[in-house]
This record gives C-alpha cells, structure tokens and sequence, in this order.
C-alpha cells in the first residue's frame, strides 16, 4: 500500500515538473551522476520532480502550521485573527515558505551526494583486501572476469566492493558488453576515486599488451602498502591529538577549575563561570576533539 502510494505521488510529481528538469538536463549533470555513484536507479528527472513535490508539500504544511499557532495564539489572546495580523507576519511568512522551499529541495538534491561519499568510504576501507582476494586468484590463474564473478559473490567479506563488482557481471552477462567494455563502465560510475584508478589501470595495462594478472598482484602490492601507511600516519595524528587533549581539555582546565573554586570561596570570582566550564567549555571541546578524529578516521 505504501509502495503504490509513493509510486502514485511520484507519478504525479513527474507529470509536473518532468518537463521543466528534462529540458535542463545538461544543468543538472552533477545530480545524475551523483545518483548513479549512490547506486539510486532513479532518473535524474523523476528525482527532482519529487524533490520539487515535497518542497511544495513542505510549504503548505509549513503555512499550516505558521496561521494554526497564530490562530490558537488569537484565541488564547482573545483577539481577532485578522487584526493581529501584521506585516511582521507576511514578513515570517515569505520567509518560512523560502527557508521550507529550498531545505526540503536542497535536501533531495545533495542525498545522492551524500549517500555517494559514503559508498566511497565503504569502498575503499575494504579495497585493499578485494585486491589482495583479486591477486591471489589471478597468482593461481584464474581468468580476471571469473575473479570479478566471484568477488561479486562475496558481499559478507567484501562488502560495497562486491556490489560493484556485480556491475561487471551485469554489463557482460545482461547487456552483453566485454569484459573491458564492463571495466570502462564501472570505472566511469564508481563513487571511490581509487576504485576508477584500479580499474583503468587494469583496462590501461590489458589495451597495452601487459597482463591483467600480473597487474593484479602488483597492484595488491602497492594499495597494502598504502594502507599500512595511511594507518601509521593516523596513529601518528592520534597521538598528537591525545597530546593536546590532555593539555587542552584535562590538565589546563582542572588547574582552572581548581583556581576558580578557590577565587568562588573568596568572593572574587562567579560560579557562574565556573559552572559554564565545567558544563559547557569541557563538554563542547570533547565533542570537538570527537568529530575531528572522526573526520580523519
């Protein structure tokens, strides 16, 4: 029931505004390949005619809400609605439907974006280990696209890296594309950069006479080494981090709070600042030492 009614609303989001984003097609290039790197099997077209829908949808509801509060604040004043409706109203009207507008817009329009980058995370957290699977198959003599067919087999270990190498298998055995063809089509729409340099690597180096075995296992080789490294330098920076953690946000502030405590039972000094450290000031650095080693994990 859900299913056909999101269908339904679709359908009639598309018959709307389906012509308006078909002719701007080229305007919206981004999107599309957004959408096709997040793996959503929407048509650029169809996914900002819903966008535009619910923006709409959201505006409505948006007013709804806006004249109900001020119809309950009218009668709670027991002043007349019309008279207590102002230009500051019109005001935070025209507002409220640009600011409901454009954030249920943009928010369609970055989600593909977004689930994007995360893909790419995924992708390349495992990379290294498929390459390693993909060259020690190849190192047996198994033939690169009975690797990639097996690959695409293994989403329990491999993950994201397997849902792209079901693309490969895809393009050869439903639409009937080679094996390269297949390579050149995944390199093209992949959300990991470092996913696309494998795979034009392995086309560069088949196109070029080398083999695409011997490929494998060098380059299994070179992102192992890679990953090592990119470990070592972020346990560097966590060391770092842990430094100034202890400085920042455990030694300089207990040393404060202690001096604060001291000057609050003289009388010279507030517990309201005292308070704001402890609650807010150590709390807020915290977090922010949080999100930085998320940021770089």
């Amino acid at each position: 029931m859900n299913t056909s009614r999101s269908m339904d609303i679709n359908e009639i989001a598309f018959d709307i505004f389906g012509d308006y984003f078909g002719r701007r097609r080229e305007k919206f290039g981004s999107v599309r390949e957004n959408l096709m790197k997040a793996r959503i099997y929407v048509p650029m077209e169809r996914w900002l005619s819903t966008a535009a829908f619910y923006s709409i949808i959201g505006v409505i509801f948006a007013l709804f809400i806006y004249l109900l509060m001020k119809v309950m604040l009218s009668v709670i004043q027991k002043s007349g609605f019309l008279s207590s409706f102002g230009l500051m109203d019109v005001i935070l009207i025209l507002a409220g439907i640009v600011i409901a507008f454009f954030s249920v817009f943009f928010s369609f329009y970055f989600l593909p974006q977004i689930k994007a980058w995360e893909r790419r995370g995924k992708i390349e957290e495992l990379l290294p280990y498929a390459i390693g699977y993909i060259s020690s198959m190849a190192a047996i003599g198994v033939i690169p696209y009975e690797i990639f067919k097996k690959l695409s087999g293994m989403g329990e270990n491999y993950g994201e890296v397997s849902n792209e190498a079901k693309q490969i298998v895809r393009d050869v055995e439903l639409l009937g594309f080679d094996f390269i063809t297949a390579l050149r089509n995944l390199a093209a729409v992949t959300a990991s950069s470092q996913m696309r340099s494998f795979m034009q690597g392995a086309v560069t180096t088949t196109l070029s006479g080398g083999e695409m075995g011997s490929y494998f296992i060098n380059a299994a080789k070179m992102y192992m080494e890679e990953r090592r490294r990119k470990y070592g330098d972020f346990i560097t920076m966590l060391g770092l981090f842990a430094e100034f953690y202890v400085v920042g946000l455990v030694a300089g502030p207990l040393l404060i709070v202690v001096v604060m405590s001291i000057m609050c039972f003289l009388g010279s000094a507030s517990l309201a600042t005292l308070a704001a450290i402890v609650y807010i000031i150590i709390p807020l650095g915290s977090t922010g030492f949080i999100f930085l080693i998320g940021m770089q994990s």
